[in-house]
């Protein structure tokens, strides 16, 4: 049975704490956004931002001006050639896929878990930055008060939540008992500089998967609680989020090791082996095939190789490993009188696992092919990339946190139209 659903998640917090109710202006600006360990993603009203989760040190000014000097890319964006001031460091830092020309660039999000949060802060503030750009280039306003909704790795815990909240108290500027982000930008490509100054006036935090509950909540369940298991495939892990009454069951929350760069590189091995050890397939070629249902690559010298058998037996082993996991999670949540409504597979491994992980869960409860459909959800049914839709759902989550300071109904439609991407999908 279903409940209607209490706005504001329990397990949420504040790292600043937002006005009372009733005083919360109406320009407050909801935005999302999560730290993946492949692709970060943001996003605020019809625009999504994502870019890779790197961030590395800028080449020395004089090597910087010969590489823009050097420059033959026709692709001057932002989103592709950024690099974002550092203010605790006192430098400037390259984000997402300018790092590829960085002398130290390094993963911030890595294995599931947090690696280092000043990096992961200036992944923040770009998202934010990137998103306001956004607008300007359209002729609109720049941000300039923002609430948001977060989502951190599940392996990263309460205590590194936080620590991550104790960093943001420690970076944002103070003034007249507001919060204030400065952001100060440059554009490598084009030698731009930048700077944005944004009102923080709340951001709440919950486990990356949530967000994608939130989708389902707005546009599926109708603000209607329902018990709801959460499988989140992306690149490096795999997450699994129970959500019991609208509150993630921490007993069984946990991320995986291994996702689909589990796949592609397992290929990219088997290429290599079959090429006689002379050609190695970039697993980026490979993952970039996948969506577009493409599994042939050309091997210099050894023709072309069809990995399509290969992906179906890496393919289905994973969804094998995931599902034998998700019945001992039920079997748990059984023995304590619990049950689960619904599952919703997302991530940027859905198109390839989701069928899979449903046809298994399937056939543990005998159900039937139109009632598995009904009750192991996907958000591309509603319209959502399944990448996104954790960015999208922390993005109504904050959403609802202003209504609920406005003392006002929460807008439950969306519509994102608008995708800017440092690697744009071919």
């Amino acid at each position: 049975m279903s409940k209607t659903a209490t706005k504001t998640p329990p397990t949420s917090q504040t790292a600043v704490k937002p006005q009372s109710k009733g005083k919360k202006p109406a320009a407050v600006e909801p935005l999302g956004g999560e730290l993946g360990t492949s692709t970060s993603k943001f996003c605020a009203g019809q625009d999504v931002v994502t870019f890779t989760s790197t961030v590395g040190d800028a080449l020395p000014p004089s090597m910087e001006l010969n590489w823009r000097r050097m420059n033959r890319s026709r692709d001057k964006r932002w989103v592709k050639n950024l690099a974002v001031f550092d203010d605790k460091r006192r430098c400037w830092r390259y984000v997402g896929a300018m790092t590829r020309s960085s002398e130290k660039p390094s993963w911030f999000t890595e294995r599931g878990v947090l690696q280092n949060f000043d990096d992961a802060y200036l992944a923040l503030i770009s998202g934010i930055f990137l998103l306001s750009q956004a607008r300007t280039e359209r002729g609109e306003a720049a941000l300039s008060e923002i609430g948001m909704g977060f989502g951190i790795p599940v392996k990263a815990g309460e205590r590194s939540a936080e620590d991550f909240f104790a960093l943001l108290r420690r970076r944002v500027e103070k003034s007249d008992g507001k919060s204030f982000l400065n952001i100060k930008t440059r554009n490598v490509a084009t030698g731009e500089e930048q700077t944005l100054r944004v009102r923080l006036n709340f951001i709440a935090l919950q486990f990356q998967a949530y967000g994608a509950y939130m989708v389902h909540l707005f546009r599926r369940f109708g603000m209607k609680i329902y018990n709801t298991y959460v499988i989140d495939v992306g690149h490096g892990t795999w997450i699994k989020l129970p959500i019991l009454d609208n509150e993630v069951d921490m007993v069984l929350a946990d991320s995986q090791p291994e996702g689909m760069h589990a796949i592609t590189s397992n290929i990219s091995k088997i290429v290599y082996e079959k090429s006689g050890g002379r050609f190695k397939v970039p697993e980026r070629r490979i993952m970039e095939k996948l969506p577009r249902g493409d599994f042939r690559i050309e091997i210099p010298g050894e023709g072309v190789f069809d990995f399509g058998p290969l992906l179906e037996a890496e393919a289905s082993a994973m969804a094998d490993r995931i599902a034998a996991v998700v019945r001992s999670d039920v079997a748990a949540l059984s023995d304590r009188g619990a049950f689960i409504d619904y599952f919703a597979i997302v991530g940027g491994g859905a198109h390839l696992l989701g069928n899979r992980i449903r046809e298994r869960i399937r056939q543990f409860f005998g159900w039937t092919p139109k009632l598995a459909k009904e009750r192991v959800l996907s958000v591309e049914d509603l319209g959502l990339e399944s990448r996104i839709a954790n960015a999208v759902g922390f993005m109504l989550l904050a959403r609802d946190q202003i209504a609920v300071e406005n003392d006002t109904e929460v807008e439950t439609d969306f519509d994102v139209a608008n995708m800017i991407e440092d690697y744009p999908s071919k």
